[in-house]
């Protein structure tokens, strides 16, 4: 569960920039025509990837990934990576997304920012830093967002007793379970941005241990 991460720019985005998910599955049913377009993605994930990939199937002329740290942190499979550098995918890595201009509400290009790796975040990568006085534009037609999923405000609410920590949920020691009894937690809401491989491994093994701790209390 979650919401759809969104770039933080200070104020609301012009028409013309969508969320990495919504862009896929409209690609997908042929929704999507960008012939002769410029196309940036922001993200550097598997989804970000499937994305850039998707929009150079659909036409757009250049498509940019974007991305704050240095390949080293990114997350995304190289297999998908490989593959998005092999469709003519330009990456602006070390590059962070400063803002949006619009004409009439809608996007006409990016605010871009070049950025160095400063000491590690709560996610054990380095944290991006911006380097203002080197910003620069980049005229665009369509933005896509594909920068993960955040825990939405209301859950700690609905789950009294778990607790969290940098938008991540803290859990026990060697488990998947949360420092509620009872209520244990995969994936990104557990890891951070990480892969679907890991995400079904965590449910397997809260899975086990869901198990155990339910024929512990019949036995």
């Amino acid at each position: 569960m979650g919401l759809t991460r969104a770039v933080r720019t200070g104020g609301g985005a012009p028409d013309g920039v969508v969320d990495g998910l919504r862009f896929l599955a409209s690609a997908k049913t042929g929704q999507v025509d960008l012939r002769g377009s410029r196309v940036a993605v922001i993200g550097g994930g598997n989804t970000a990837m499937d994305a850039a990939v998707s929009a150079r199937r659909l036409g757009a002329d250049d498509v940019y990934l974007v991305y704050r740290r240095s390949f080293t942190e990114m997350p995304a499979w190289p297999k998908e990576r490989d593959e998005a550098l092999a469709r003519g995918v330009h990456f602006l890595i070390l590059t962070d997304v400063v803002g949006y201009v619009g004409d009439q509400g809608r996007v006409t290009a990016i605010r871009l920012c070049p950025t160095r790796l400063g000491e590690s975040d709560a996610s054990g990568r380095r944290r991006p830093l911006r380097l203002p006085e080197q910003e620069y534009r980049l005229p665009m037609d369509l933005v896509v967002e594909a920068i993960g999923q955040e825990i939405p405000p209301e859950v700690e609410t609905i789950l009294p007793g778990v607790e969290f920590r940098n938008g991540r949920v803290v859990h026990r020691e060697g488990s998947c379970q949360t420092t509620r009894d009872r209520v244990f937690a995969g994936g990104d809401v557990r890891r951070g941005a990480a892969t679907v491989v890991a995400a079904v491994a965590d449910g397997m093994r809260a899975a086990e241990e869901i198990d155990a701790l339910l024929r512990g209390q019949s036995s």
